[in-house]
């Protein structure tokens, strides 16, 4: 379907939306872990009342022991007592959610129950997309933005065809912002982090304009140093005579940050609201690159060569918190390098959204429509081998939506309901690159050092119809069943540009390459819903998923690459899961039991070709995912203000059917024997072995203890203690690349005075001082040899690693 026909097929010309309390519902992972859809819901959970908490995880209003669906919630209570302001922060609190920054591609590496896509790829829709107040987006580069006056983050886990706009297979993640007060509200607050030296500040007001009309505004900024130590030379001479290369600043994975939202929202009538929220938000920092450790292939102590031009001396193979991190030389970056700047290492993010939100209460139909435009544009220069080596690389990404969704819900007096509508999305992505991987003089020609330049893009089209019937067939018991149709068109580009003359003839510089996609798919759900009583809940569900397939913008455009070459089939998810939902103990215990099993078909894998410097994208054949899920939330009799938390993930994901990539230097022996051409093998079988990021056990458990103490104030403390079991993090499943298991400790503690006018916290995050690592490429031209063969030489690694011990003093205050 071409976007004329979408056009003609869904006009947007409706204005009116709802945001019918994006979601909710935690498995109650915490007891401050309520869905975040309702204050008094969250203030209830906090009491231990898990009977109060009200959710809209199925765009309805009911009790979260009501809602038959496998999602984890944690309030902006529980973000805010623990200063998690980023999504890798919010993924510790999450079991089975791996989640981090990367250098390329979707910029995001963001996997749950061992499902997800690689960070390489620019064309990929992410597997585990995001939702921020009801906007659906999909490209990854959302896990750059600040978290900040938050109501609430959800995770839905599996597919989501049916609520949540885009359907998505294996997740979403769903923000929700604080919304205007009846009455006036202010507050402020300010803190400073140790480790990073890291200085922010807070604020909102919130409150009545008029009878009828509420507003919100809310800022955050921050900035600091960066918290790991960088190793590199103050100067010293290129490879090229007269080129001097600079350390990029003394410390790595500091920057600077703000954001900034608006929320006004007006009673038009007694029965027509209007919501419109607002936001833009600026990170400045080193980019993700300056946060890179090296990791030598294969168990060796000393970095390889690249090229035959020797390694620094001031890098190592641990992950220590310590990396060498060097800019480009002036004279490479200023001379037909596109976005390079002044060779320094950076990444600049901006990013805007508007969502109009409103609904018509009316008989038989409430209706409600979301009507959204969002946009980020982001520059960067990275450099992913340190000083050993200038393999850098920089990029302009630049990506608008406008979306329309409409939906209609019945209010039938009878036992059956329907709700149904349609959703329409069209968006516009330009990925640039310039890459610079071979020392070279000048090229006297084109007046450049860089090795390649490639213009990619695509223009994309989604439309989709929703309806689902809800039954009462007794009391006790409830069929839902639905579906949504999807209807997807892509058409992608990729363009080469001169670069070094010297390299002409592998990087072809009048190359390009042309694609159009169109695909359509029905996703089906059915769940049945057993209340035996008001306290005890049991239900099944069957549900797939679809994600679109299309062409591979970030292949290296050499004599092989072709059209055929960079397309990939679309990704679908079948399969079912069982729940059951209890309150216990008088309710003061509230347990979740979920058990599920889903096949994905098709899986859109890439993998990074450090030898070739290439990305090729594909198909695995199939990955089933299957495990059981645990929470509870106790509030413990006989002590008041003292609640017990816990929860728990069994994850046994495996590849089924999927010969793939060898990763380089990968002999016959350790594997490589499969797809024979020319001599050597080129694949490897998957077949059977755990995916990337794909922990087996993860757990988590805490407490909250609140009391009053020195009459009119109160102190409260907080204390959270999560596991996780040992996962690979590399697309190709490295043997060298295993992330061990490893445990890590939160902990906070705040006094409050009268009516909570301030407050003083005491912050800690990660007090194990756990160095994990996300994800992780090869590195060019370090090692890599011999691949498919007898002996092979594999490459040393670039691994993205997770913030250290992080400790922070906090005071606010509320008027």
């Amino acid at each position: 379907m071409t976007r004329s026909n979408i056009m003609r097929a869904l006009p947007l010309g409706s204005a009116l939306a709802t945001s019918l309390a994006l979601l909710g519902a935690a498995p109650a992972f915490a007891a401050e872990e309520a869905p975040a859809t309702a204050p008094a819901a969250a203030d209830a959970a906090q009491a231990g009342n898990a009977e109060e908490i009200i959710v809209s995880a199925r765009r309805r209003t009911e009790r979260l022991i009501d809602a038959p669906v496998a999602i984890t919630a944690v309030t902006g209570q529980t973000l805010s007592q623990y200063q998690a302001t980023r999504v890798s922060d919010i993924a510790t609190m999450v079991p089975s959610l791996i989640a981090g920054k990367a250098a390329s591609g979707s910029s995001a590496s963001i996997f749950l129950r061992g499902v997800g896509s690689t960070a390489l790829s620019a064309g990929f829709d992410q597997s585990v997309s995001f939702v921020i107040d009801g906007l659906a987006m999909s490209r990854g580069r959302e896990i750059a933005l600040p978290q900040f006056d938050i109501k609430g983050v959800e995770v839905l886990k599996g597919p989501q065809a049916l609520f949540f706009g885009k359907n998505t297979t294996g997740g979403l993640i769903s923000v929700t912002s604080n919304g205007p007060t009846d009455t006036f509200e202010a507050g402020i607050k300010g803190g400073y982090g140790f480790k990073a030296r890291e200085r922010y500040v807070e604020g909102f007001v919130s409150g009545p304009v008029s009878d009828t009309i509420r507003a919100r505004i809310a800022g955050r900024y921050s900035k600091s140093d960066g918290a790991f130590t960088n190793t590199a030379a103050d100067s010293y001479t290129n490879y090229i005579p007269d080129q001097f290369r600079t350390r990029n600043a003394d410390r790595r994975g500091g920057g600077e940050s703000y954001g900034l939202r608006g929320t006004i929202d007006a009673q038009v009538t007694d029965s027509f609201k209007l919501e419109l929220k607002a936001g833009l938000t600026s990170v400045v920092d080193g980019g993700p690159t300056d946060t890179l450790e090296r990791l030598c292939g294969g168990g060796r102590t000393t970095p390889l060569p690249a090229n035959g031009i020797p390694t620094s001396p001031n890098t190592d193979c641990k992950i220590d918190g310590r990396a060498d991190s060097s800019a480009l030389p002036i004279q490479v970056a200023t001379t037909g390098m596109r976005y390079a700047r002044d060779g320094k290492l950076y990444a600049d993010f901006k990013s805007q959204y508007v969502v109009l939100t409103g609904t018509i209460e009316s008989d038989p139909f409430d209706v409600t429509s979301i009507t959204g435009y969002y946009h980020f544009k982001q520059t960067d220069l990275n450099n992913v081998s340190g000083e050993s080596y200038p393999a850098s690389f920089s990029q302009y990404a630049d990506f608008k939506q406008v979306s329309e969704e409409m939906r209609f819900q019945s209010k039938f007096d009878g036992p059956f309901n329907i709700l149904f509508g349609a959703f329409y999305a069209h968006g516009k992505f330009v990925f640039n690159t310039d890459a610079y991987i071979f020392p070279v003089p000048l090229d006297p020609v084109n007046n450049t050092y860089v090795t390649f330049k490639r213009d990619d893009g695509f223009t994309t089209d989604s439309l989709s119809f929703f309806a689902e019937g809800t039954l009462n067939l007794t009391q006790q018991l409830e069929l839902s069943g639905g579906a949504r149709y999807s209807r997807e068109s892509r058409d992608s580009y990729q363009r080469a540009l001169p670069g070094h003359i010297a390299f002409a003839g592998a990087f072809l510089p009048k190359k390009d390459l042309n694609d159009k996609y169109d695909e359509g798919n029905l996703s089906p759900q059915v769940t049945l819903r057993y209340k035996p009583s008001s306290d005890l809940t049991l239900y099944a569900a069957y549900k797939q998923g679809f994600k679109a397939g299309g062409f591979n913008i970030s292949q290296a455009l050499t004599a092989a690459a072709s059209v055929a070459a960079g397309r990939y089939k679309s990704e679908t998810a079948e399969g079912g899961e069982v729940g059951l939902r209890a309150l216990l103990l008088d309710r003061h215990l509230s347990f979740n039991l979920t058990a599920y099993r889903y096949v994905y078909s098709d899986l859109q894998v890439q993998f990074f070709d450090p030898v070739t410097v290439s990305l090729t994208a594909g198909n695995a054949g199939k990955l089933r995912t299957q495990g059981i899920e645990a929470d509870f939330n106790l509030r413990v009799p006989g002590l008041d203000g003292f609640s017990l938390r816990g929860s728990a993930a069994l994850n046994d994901a495996e590849y089924q059917n999927f010969i793939g990539q060898c990763y380089p230097g990968q002999t016959v022996a350790e594997g490589c024997n499969q797809l024979p051409a020319g001599g050597v093998f080129n694949g490897q079988d998957y077949s059977g072995r755990t995916p990337p990021k794909a922990p087996h056990f993860a757990g988590r458990a805490g407490f909250t203890y609140e009391t009053p103490v020195g009459g009119d104030m109160s102190l409260r403390l907080n204390g959270d203690v999560g596991y996780t079991s040992k996962y690979n993090f590399t697309d190709a499943l490295r043997p060298d690349a295993v992330q061990k298991g490893y445990a890590k400790v939160d902990a906070s503690a705040s006094l409050t005075g009268k009516d909570g006018l301030w407050t003083v916290s005491v912050i800690g995050r990660n007090l194990t001082n756990k160095l994990v690592v996300t994800a992780a490429n090869d590195i060019p031209f370090a090692g890599g040899t011999g691949t498919g063969t007898a002996s092979g030489t594999v490459a040393d690694m670039s691994a993205f690693v997770d913030n250290p011990r992080e400790i922070f003093v906090e005071v606010g205050f509320k008027f």
